[in-house]
């Protein structure tokens, strides 16, 4: 399907816009394959699925279907989203990249609103974040092989007043970063998470604080 014309105001900079370039620097690319220009998202979680499918259709005015392809390591159908057009990719990538080693945060929000900075950490966070305990508590802690763009996580954090560290060592080549939070009650007021199962997680550990 050829795509020549977008929703109108697709441009703007909404709380949907910024949970989908989120989304796609967490668990997606944005990616030119030949002549194909593709978004690509895969999440197990279905109501970060539905999301994305909910926000890019919000945006561009077009919805995704959920597909299914093998598991490389059960064989079981693992679900995604995929759509292709020269125009949306165009857009996506006047924000900012978005592979594991050179994504950034966009200069867009880093600039904006702290309600769109929320949406944007909220779903990174989604995707990339982790409750881990930790004692009799749990810190939360957010992975990446990119220094640069956690460092830039850091600088949204602090609008929010949160104190983080990063530190590497993690991963099988150790060469994993890590931004780690432990002030989950703050995190839990101020961002907190759409993933069910990580919210689930992060309650049941802000209640034993």
């Amino acid at each position: 399907m050829r795509i020549k014309n977008l929703k109108p105001g697709f441009e703007r900079l909404t709380n949907a816009k910024a949970r989908l370039i989120a989304h796609l620097i967490g668990d997606g690319c944005v990616y030119k394959c030949r002549t194909d220009y593709n978004i690509k998202y895969d999440n197990i979680d279905s109501e970060l699925l539905n999301q994305f499918v909910k926000d890019f259709n919000d945006v561009y005015g077009y919805k995704i279907t959920i597909a299914f392809k093998p598991s490389g390591k059960t064989g079981l159908p693992l679900p995604y989203l995929r759509f292709r057009s020269k125009l949306i990719y165009e857009d996506l990538k006047s924000y900012c990249e978005y592979a594991s080693a050179v994504w950034f945060v966009p200069k867009q929000i880093l600039n904006n609103s702290k309600n769109i900075q929320k949406e944007f950490l909220k779903a990174l966070f989604d995707d990339e974040g982790s409750v881990i305990p930790y004692g009799k508590t749990a810190i939360l802690r957010l992975y990446s092989i990119n220094l640069k763009g956690l460092k830039e996580i850091q600088e949204l954090l602090q609008n929010f007043n949160f104190d983080s560290v990063i530190v590497v060592g993690f991963g099988c080549k150790r060469n994993v970063y890590g931004l780690t939070i432990k002030d989950i009650s703050n995190f839990h007021h101020k961002i907190g998470f759409y993933c069910i199962r990580k919210q689930k997680k992060l309650l049941k550990y802000v209640k034993e604080v």
